[in-house]
């Protein structure tokens, strides 16, 4: 049989994250075999002045997609990453996404001072 690989974007490339803002979008992986989630946060020529933070969350719900928001009684964090406060500092990440996910969400939050930009890709299998 062959693998099936699926490229789906989660938050597009050069995606502005403005200070004090939060962005953030969810996948539906319950047709999927898990994947390989990348994100990337690059901090502008003057860096923030508190980090932005890459929050990615699972739902366990086997239903629609939730809707996408903070941590709670659907989404739940299973990892954060800091994008440092560098000027111009680029910080980027891989995640194996396992089979049992049903629902995949991306968020880039908590930068002050600064904008950034910020991208999150998954490459989902979607057949063995």
């Amino acid at each position: 049989m062959a693998l099936t690989k699926t490229p789906a974007t989660i938050i597009a490339a050069g995606t502005s994250n403005a200070s004090g803002s939060t962005t953030r979008q969810a996948v539906d992986l319950r047709s999927m075999y898990g994947g390989i989630l990348t994100v990337k946060i690059t901090n502008g020529a003057t860096g923030p002045t508190t980090q932005a933070i890459a929050n990615v969350l699972m739902a366990h719900n086997s239903g629609a997609t939730p809707a996408a928001g903070t941590a709670g009684a659907n989404w739940k964090t299973i990892a954060s990453w800091g994008g440092g406060t560098t000027n111009s500092g680029v910080s980027e990440w891989s995640m194996v996404i396992d089979p049992a996910i049903c629902h995949l969400e991306v968020e880039i939050t908590g930068n002050t001072g600064q904008a950034v930009t910020c991208e999150a890709f998954i490459t989902q299998l979607a057949g063995l």
